[in-house]
């Protein structure tokens, strides 16, 4: 029997592109889907070497030479493929699959003039950017299979379009036939994407919602488009203008051009995927390895950010990662992922220029072309920001993107980056750019003003929460500590000690005195480590902490609850205060107290009569304790 490898690698001999998709599903395996789909022996086999449960995936279009007519009889595909061939003929013999739902998949080859659509009801034409699911490949114990006597692993060759079909296919540019409901609007010629797109942004900008927009554009597909999208891709672009709030200016997306249009929408599919379950036993066999963008620190297809206090070093730090990126060095001994770096920078463009040229005497970089920075800041969570931003960037190049650096949020954020909603906003907008980019995204962020708040970067917790990887820098004198405070997937890496060395660059100033840059560098003898003090914050933990063990160690939905009156008790019979002053300590609203600075700091939350530990790595340490005794 044909094992999944020894299928893909065969289909890929064909010229047919191929794909992982996640065993007993039908999603891509791989961060850029369809994208990744090649016809590299080495590189499939290093795929099912990893798994060999995953599913094939074939790219469909002029990369595999192929277009496939996808019957889908649970929405009625059965009956309208029967309608279309009785209508235009029947299909001619040639490559034919039955899949794992009960459908078919007909093989025809490539004609430049098919894009990928609706063809009828339950019936998609696949075509440039779409891929199909192909045998062994298995959902639910149910197999995708060539039907006996039309199997390319016998011969058997994809079909010759007919004629007729194509003077069919042709009929469905020819307004008459759809718009008998007198929409008074003209054909959308070119890119049905782009014309459906400003469509939708000028009905959000009015104050339409989803649905409705959802439901005006379901009828302009049908009745203004030369082919209609597949309801799917529509769906899409229906999201894709939702994600900005109503009164903003959306209908100007009609004009940001095709190629930025095209990426927008591009990375909005990438975001919407399938709702699947896949059961636990595929997840045994080994997943393909993290990818990287610096190893150990900066993960691939991520968001990743550098925080610290003002004058801490930070610029200094994304820079150097975005040069060494860019000139494809290692990063002070860790693995770099070369390749065109976009640096958008909000602060001080002369100061950057001053850096990045030390940086390139210090390490006699000759070109630094792969690194392109920006002129000014940008609010990226606007509504048109993220097709300008693609617009300079491919003005300059065509070439993928690595890394986004963002130096500094707060100058590329107009929302507040104190809420939730703004921050999920603002990301949206990153992730949006990053994906029409293929790139990952570093931002580069403050510290909290307040003393207790110098080890978190500033604004909403959503900003943690979402993140890959954190790293805080610190300066304490004249050393510089890199430390990663979040790694979600791989354990963090140990710190990382420098400090900033002077550059000479032979530039002399007005008066014609020497212009200095700086650069980091690894200092090898790092000052010994003094023990720090306990802060105010960790203080309150501690007390909190000690309360919680006194009072038996509860717990609530598993993580730690203390309660009020066991708070009370606590700092009464242990701490020695009298009641008054054990209240005013419990006391939410008293500024400066124990239960005030843990809320501000976000350490917990309020619940029921007490309080629950709402920090991940402080609920985390006390639950393990609590297992351990």
């Amino acid at each position: 029997m044909t094992t999944k490898a020894e299928a893909a690698l065969i289909y890929a001999s064909w010229g047919w592109h191929v794909l992982p998709v996640v065993p007993n599903g039908k999603v891509p395996a791989t961060q850029h889907g369809v994208k990744d789909a090649t016809t590299d022996a080495e590189q499939i086999a290093r795929w099912w070497a990893q798994n060999p449960d995953f599913n094939i995936g074939i790219a469909t279009g002029a990369r595999s030479g192929i277009v496939v007519f996808d019957v889908d009889p649970r929405n009625g595909g059965d009956s309208s493929w029967y309608m279309w061939l009785q209508a235009n003929g029947n299909a001619p013999d040639g490559a034919m699959q039955l899949t794992a739902g009960g459908g078919e998949h007909h093989i025809g080859v490539y004609n430049p003039e098919i894009r990928s659509c609706k063809l009828a009801e339950g019936v998609d034409l696949l075509s440039d950017g779409r891929y199909f699911v192909a045998f062994p490949s298995s959902i639910e114990g149910r197999t995708y299979h060539w039907e006996a006597s039309s199997d390319p692993f016998d011969g058997v060759a994809p079909f010759s379009i007919p004629e007729t079909w194509m003077q069919a296919y042709r009929a469905m540019r020819k307004p008459e036939s759809r718009q008998g409901a007198n929409t008074g609007g003209s054909l959308i010629q070119g890119n049905r994407n782009n014309g459906l797109t400003a469509l939708g942004g000028a009905m959000r900008r009015y104050g339409m919602t989803e649905a409705e927009i959802m439901a005006a554009l379901s009828i302009a597909n049908e009745t203004r488009c030369e082919i209609p999208l597949p309801s799917s891709e529509l769906a899409q672009i229906v999201r894709s203008v939702c994600r900005y709030e109503p009164e903003s200016d959306v209908a100007a997306s009609a004009s940001i051009g095709s190629d930025a249009a095209e990426a927008i929408l591009d990375a909005a599919r990438a975001e919407v995927q399938e709702y699947y379950f896949t059961r636990a036993t595929s997840y045994l066999g080994q997943p393909a390895p993290l990818r990287w963008i610096i190893k150990g620190w900066i993960p691939d297809s991520g968001v990743s950010m550098v925080y610290g206090e003002s004058g801490s070093g930070k610029t200094f730090i994304t820079l150097d990662m975005a040069c060494h990126i860019a000139s494809g060095l290692q990063w002070h001994k860790h693995k770099t992922k070369p390749g065109l770096v976009v640096y958008m920078a909000g602060e001080g463009n002369y100061g950057l220029r001053q850096r990045v040229a030390a940086w390139c005497k210090a390490h006699g970089v000759q070109n630094l072309d792969n690194l392109l920075i920006s002129n000014k800041a940008i609010d990226i969570d606007s509504p048109a920001a993220a097709a300008q931003i693609i617009n300079a960037v491919r003005a300059i190049t065509h070439d993928d993107a690595v890394a986004i650096f963002i130096d500094t949020v707060n100058n590329h954020m107009s929302g507040d980056e104190n809420s939730a909603r703004d921050t999920r906003n603002m990301l949206n907008a990153c992730n949006i750019v990053a994906r029409a980019l293929n790139a990952s995204v570093c931002l580069n962020h403050h510290t909290g003003h307040a003393a207790d708040s110098k080890h978190r970067a500033r604004g909403s917790s959503a900003w943690k929460a979402s993140l890959d990887a954190s790293i805080l820098v610190t300066k304490n004198e004249d050393s510089i500590e890199i430390s990663c405070t979040k790694m979600k997937d791989a354990e963090p890496p140990k710190p990382l000690f420098g400090k900033l060395q002077t550059v000479p660059l032979g530039w002399i100033d007005e008066d014609g005195e020497e212009i200095k840059g700086a650069v980091f560098v690894i200092d090898e003898n790092p000052p010994e480590r003094k023990p720090k003090e306990e802060s105010e914050i960790q203080k309150d933990i501690r007390k909190f902490t000690n309360a919680w063990w006194h009072a038996g160690a509860e717990e609530r939905d598993g993580v730690p609850y203390l309660s009020r009156s066991a708070l009370l008790e606590y700092l009464m019979t242990k701490e020695g205060l009298r009641e008054s002053t054990a209240k005013t300590y419990a006391q939410e609203s008293k500024k400066g107290r124990l239960i005030y600075n843990l809320l501000n700091a976000q350490i917990i939350v309020a619940h029921q009569h007490g309080w629950v530990v709402s920090d991940n790595i402080t609920a985390a340490t006390l639950m393990v304790r609590r297992k351990e005794k």
